[in-house]
This record gives structure tokens, C-alpha cells and sequence, in this order.
């Protein structure tokens, strides 16, 4: 690497999290690396966090045009940074290394699509948060909880995905591929930035030398807000298999995602008590469906773009520890 201290955009988005904006930042400031700009998008916030962030000189605010549109504000904020690299972040991401950067920098190469950041959620002993992985069944495998003592082990492994708490890049692989899809509303984003970079050439790994805490805790979600969310994740994944895997793997999983979707929305409305929770699948199969000409658009601009002809993000697993 020509320059060792190239200029680094630490990248932030931010809606309503003033509590965890006051454990998050200052450790980003105190980063052993001076060579960076530090940039908070917010998403509009109505909760003090505007006027904390001006409280910061270092600071650069960015307010996103379009409210509560994560995607949109990363790609945003990312269009506006001047960073060769990309260190975007969670707000709810407490850096726990000092010497992030300069580790980060010294793992990446031209190789590289991205880096995703080990971390484990605050409290706990065990963490499966060493990077995304995929299958044919269920689109995302579920990693198995280790001893955190153990994450590092799995340093410079290979991912199928980076997890978006906290992702490393280089911001031409981020424009290149152009970033987050905009069409995705929640889930599906990391996953498919991670099998961009997959077919565009570029390799995605873990940098887990050190684990980063994750402050925000899951909460248990109302009925109507699962649903939700279970309608969400569904169309996302449906959209994403669409856009980007071949043609024979990408019927083989919609048809089994499928059953798998359709199980897991009888089985939460069982479990909640709730039926509408059934009527999520439906629901976002439909929101998947309005969207197929959008998602076969942009599978024809990725497809005939892609290097890798093989889906091999497909055949990414963790490291197994004994």
C-alpha cells in the first residue's frame, strides 16, 4: 500500500439512538489513527441526537433527504465522504480497539471486497456474530454460538456477508457495486452487498483479532411489529435470491426458501397467538411480487457484470472449532 495512512470516512447512521451516541462516539474519537473524517448521517431523529452530535467539532452531520431510509442514507452519506476506505457503523457499535483502523488497513488488499467486524452483544458470554453466511434452504445459515474467547480464531476467515453492525470497504468497491439496494426496506442489505462483492471478483472476510461490544440488545417486538418485520425479511430475501444468484440455484432456493417461509410464519402464528403473523408470508410475497420487474432489471445489470460465473458465496462456511 503506497500511502500507509490513507484517509479513512468512519461513517455512522443514526436515528434516535442518543443513548448509545453517548457510548459510541468518544471511543471513535480516541482512535489511534488521525488520518480520518468522521461522519454521522441521521435519519431524523427527534430525540436530542442532532444537537448532541454538534457538540463535536470532529464531527461532520449529514441529514438524509429521505427519512428513515437506511439504505438510502448509507449510500448517502457514502457518495459524500472523501475516505479511500469505508468503516460504516451501527450506532449502537462500541469500538472496543483503539488500533482498529491500523488492523483493518493491514488485513485488506485488492483482493478484498470487505471486511465484517466481529462482535458480541453487550452482557454476553458467547457471540455467532463472525460474519454471514448462506445455504439453499433457508437463505441465511445460523451460526452456532461460541466462547468469545474463541472468536478470534476465525481472524481472516472467509464470509458470505459482511453483518451490517460494522463493515470495512473500500469506497470504489462500495460505488462500483453500488452499494445498498434502495428497494430494500429492512433485511436483506448486507447480504447482498456481500454476494455483489462475491460475483464482482472480491473475496469478504472477518477481522475478529478483536471483538467490538454491540450495545443494542434484541426487544421483544409486539405481534403487528413482527409481522412486519417477518413480511420485510421475506420479500428481501425472495428480492435478493431474484437479482443475484444463477438461474438453476436461484429456483432451487426460491422454492425452498419458500417452504421455509411458509413453515416459519405457521409456526409464529401458532406460537404468538396470532394469526395475522400467518398472513405475513403472504404478504411479503406479494410485496416481492409487485417488485419482480425492478428486481429482473437489476439482475440483468449484475449478471452480465459478474467475473465469478459460479455462485461461490454459496459454499462459504465458518470455521469449525472443536
Amino acid at each position: 500500500m503506497k500511502n500507509k495512512c490513507p484517509l479513512i470516512s468512519v461513517v455512522m447512521l443514526n436515528y434516535n439512538g442518543l443513548n448509545y451516541l453517548k457510548k459510541t462516539i468518544k471511543p471513535i474519537l480516541n482512535l489511534e489513527y488521525h488520518n480520518y473524517e468522521f461522519i454521522i448521517v441521521d435519519n431524523g431523529s427527534t430525540d436530542g441526537s442532532i444537537e448532541y452530535i454538534k457538540k463535536f467539532k470532529k464531527i461532520k452531520l449529514i441529514k438524509s433527504p429521505r427519512l428513515r431510509e437506511k439504505n438510502f442514507a448509507c449510500n448517502y452519506a457514502i457518495k459524500r465522504a472523501k475516505g479511500k476506505y469505508i468503516l460504516l457503523l451501527d450506532n449502537d457499535a462500541l469500538l472496543n480497539d483503539i488500533k482498529i483502523i491500523k488492523n483493518l488497513l493491514n488485513l485488506y488488499s485488492n483482493k478484498i471486497g470487505a471486511i465484517s467486524l466481529s462482535f458480541f452483544d453487550v452482557g454476553k458470554l458467547k457471540s455467532s456474530n463472525y460474519g454471514g453466511y448462506f445455504n439453499n434452504y433457508t437463505y441465511i445459515k445460523k451460526n452456532k454460538a461460541v466462547q468469545l474467547k474463541s472468536l478470534s480464531d476465525f481472524n481472516n476467515c472467509q464470509v458470505g456477508f459482511p453483518q451490517g453492525f460494522a463493515i470495512f470497504i473500500s469506497r470504489n468497491n462500495w460505488l462500483k457495486i453500488g452499494g445498498y439496494d434502495d428497494h430494500l426496506i429492512f433485511g436483506g442489505d448486507d447480504s447482498d452487498l456481500g454476494i455483489k462483492l462475491w460475483l464482482y471478483g472480491y473475496e469478504n472476510i472477518l477481522y475478529s483479532k478483536t471483538a467490538q461490544t454491540h450495545l443494542g440488545l434484541p426487544k421483544n417486538k409486539t405481534n403487528v411489529q413482527y409481522q412486519l418485520r417477518l413480511k420485510e425479511t421475506f420479500y428481501a430475501h425472495l428480492y435478493t435470491i431474484v437479482k443475484n444468484y444463477s438461474f438453476v440455484n436461484m429456483l432451487i432456493t426460491l422454492f425452498f426458501y419458500s417452504i421455509f417461509s411458509f413453515i416459519k410464519s405457521v409456526k409464529q402464528a401458532i406460537q404468538r397467538n396470532h394469526l395475522p403473523t400467518f398472513f405475513a408470508f403472504f404478504q411479503g410475497y406479494y410485496l416481492f411480487l409487485i417488485n419482480l420487474p425492478i428486481a429482473f432489471k437489476k439482475r440483468k445489470e449484475i449478471q452480465s457484470k459478474r467475473v465469478i460465473k459460479e455462485d461461490i458465496f454459496l459454499k462459504i462456511r465458518p470455521l469449525r472449532l472443536d
